[in-house]
């Protein structure tokens, strides 16, 4: 199964002056079970597209399905419930979200609200506590606000991930974080995707971490669909991806370097590892000569 958008498109402020076309004519697939990148540029449309992605926003024209059910046609009100809560999302600085005077009254939230038993919250809180390495004992009675800037962003990814939802969507997820905290966010997220099978939708302009994760990438250019595919595919789309404000992985830019330089080598690679064999077998080659 999947999410499908369909011809979507979304109008802020329609009839006023100040009328927007923020999506013109969008069509995407999430597939079941991938780690699908969106990528563009501050007023691309990618945060408005992912609202689209549970119902946050009603498209002016299109179809959003989940699994196969039409959240804004679909006459059986359980099953649009069921579809929107299997997507869970992480807004961009989602620390400013927090509200609970616990770290784990907030994480339970959630849990709470959909009707889980005590012995169930509780199993959620402290394996999402664990996935955001927080250790419970240390931190689930401490205020949220007393937590550093990095600490904070755990506690607000944990209490989306303690809701378990099938499809886990994180708007700039590494944004503000020093080296060591998105180091560690990206192998949280290659980590839940691997245990737990969650469909990972991450948006992101970073198009380094998204090289790192992805195996699918939408680049989005003022509301449209510029390039869909592969990363290895979108990435050769080097005029496509300047003209979106983007950068292609600095791991390319590396190899194209060396390429011009002289050395044999491919400059498609943006894997670290494949670069490294690359580099190593190229140099070893020339040494030969």
């Amino acid at each position: 199964m999947s999410i499908e958008l369909k011809d979507i498109s979304y109008v802020y402020m329609p009839k006023t002056p100040f009328e927007h076309l923020a999506l013109d004519n969008v069509t995407i697939t999430i597939p079941d079970g991938s780690i699908t990148a969106i990528a563009g540029h501050t007023g691309s449309g990618k945060s408005t597209l992912i609202q689209h992605l549970n119902g946050l926003l009603q498209p002016a024209a299109g179809t959003v399905a989940i699994d196969g059910t039409d959240i804004w046609q679909c006459k059986d009100k359980s099953k649009v419930k069921a579809a929107k809560r299997s997507v869970g999302m992480v807004f961009q600085y989602p620390e400013h979200q927090l509200f609970e005077e616990t770290v784990e009254a907030d994480i339970a939230f959630g849990p709470k609200n959909y009707g889980c038993s005590a012995d169930e919250i509780a199993t959620r809180v402290r394996d999402a506590m664990a996935f955001v390495r927080l250790d419970y004992e240390k931190y689930s009675k401490r205020s949220p606000f007393q937590l550093s800037g990095g600490q904070m962003r755990r506690v607000a990814i944990a209490g989306v991930v303690a809701l378990k939802p099938k499809y886990l969507v994180l708007d700039e997820p590494t944004a503000g974080l020093d080296p060591q905290g998105r180091e560690d966010l990206l192998q949280r997220i290659r980590e839940l995707h691997a245990k737990e099978k969650t469909t990972i939708v991450i948006v992101s302009h970073n198009m380094d971490d998204i090289a790192r994760l992805a195996d699918k990438v939408i680049i989005l250019n003022k509301g449209k669909v510029a390039a869909e595919g592969k990363p290895a595919d979108v990435f050769k789309m080097q005029e496509i991806i300047q003209q979106a404000g983007l950068e292609v992985p600095q791991i390319t830019q590396i190899m194209e370097k060396l390429q011009q330089a002289g050395l044999s080598v491919n400059s498609d690679i943006y894997i670290m590892d494949k670069a490294v064999e690359a580099i190593a077998q190229a140099v070893r080659g020339r040494s030969r000569c």
